[in-house]
């Protein structure tokens, strides 16, 4: 691992949100050593952004640990929509986020969604702009692109399939939908191998609308249909990194990288068998204590 932290930097990786606090919730670690906490921030009308977070209370020196002094100010001090109401609810900015991903095991299922991280939360004073938004800045190395289709028809939008290299010498798999404007210059430009610098909205929108039917006799009947949109919209780019340029991802260091993401994965999967297998108090399935051997990647399976 060691060698792959000096060859594979982290990326860069910005999250951006300005929004109104909407709801706080907070979780003690089980060994009352710190704390997760998890902050919906509404952007816009019927577009809420949940941002996560987590940290032991002391670093191992045995002092405050800044982050978890932060979180405490936020659950005992800011205020919500949820508990104080739209007009009293803070007005929040968060101007050093992560893009990661939730991954986990459920029931024999690999479940990974995108998730939003942050150690700091700033609280807007009342004569600051605000200027409500989610947006991302993250550096990618490029898998593929792909035509975007809903429901077999092509939109004229293409997909960024790439990865994303965070802490330790870890990458993470992430895919990007471009703006039909950009499509053809990302499907041009963003070749296979190639790292690329992105920018564009974060979109998590979520409405309900109600229809009425007339009935004949009687009462009339309501429909209820949602209209859910979640996506990271890439509304621009900078020109491929050259590939002799410094900040240009190593091709061998992703390789690695992502062998190591599946035994990663492996072990994932072994530890949510073991949860779900205490969690069987009768017909559950016996334990499994065999380990599995390592995934071995070959060439074929790189996207290079």
């Amino acid at each position: 691992m060691t060698e792959n932290k000096t060859l594979l930097r982290e990326a860069n990786n910005i999250v951006t949100i300005e929004g109104t606090l909407a709801e706080v919730r907070h979780t003690e670690w089980k060994n009352g050593n710190g704390l997760n906490i998890e902050l919906d921030i509404e952007v816009a009308p019927n577009e809420v952004h949940t941002v996560k977070g987590f940290s032991k209370y002391k670093k191992d020196d045995g002092s405050d640990n800044a982050v978890a002094k932060g979180y405490q100010t936020i659950v005992s001090e800011y205020k919500s929509i949820a508990k104080h109401g739209r007009d009293e609810a803070d007005k929040v900015r968060i101007t050093q986020g992560k893009i990661s991903l939730n991954e986990y095991y459920s029931h024999g299922n690999f479940k990974s969604y995108p998730q939003l991280m942050a150690n700091f939360v700033n609280r807007l004073d009342a004569n600051e702009e605000f200027n409500p938004r989610a947006e991302f800045d993250v550096e990618v190395f490029v898998k593929n692109v792909t035509e975007e289709k809903v429901k077999g028809e092509e939109t004229g939008r293409v997909n960024l399939n790439g990865y994303i290299p965070v802490y330790n010498g870890k990458v993470i798999p992430f895919t990007f939908v471009v703006t039909k404007e950009g499509s053809q210059y990302v499907e041009n430009n963003y070749e296979k191998g190639s790292t690329v610098n992105v920018f564009g909205k974060i979109i998590n929108y979520k409405e309900q609308k109600v229809t009425t039917k007339a009935a004949a006799f009687g009462e009339d009947k309501k429909e209820i249909t949602s209209i859910t949109r979640r996506e990271y919209l890439i509304t621009g780019g900078n020109d491929p990194y050259d590939e002799d340029s410094k900040n240009a991802f190593n091709a061998d260091a992703i390789k690695k990288a992502l062998t190591e993401r599946e035994i990663y994965l492996d072990e994932l999967k072994r530890e949510g068998s073991k949860e779900n297998n205490k969690k069987s108090g009768f017909g559950g399935s016996a334990p499994n204590n065999k380990l599995s051997k390592p995934v071995e990647i070959s060439d074929d399976d790189l996207p290079f």
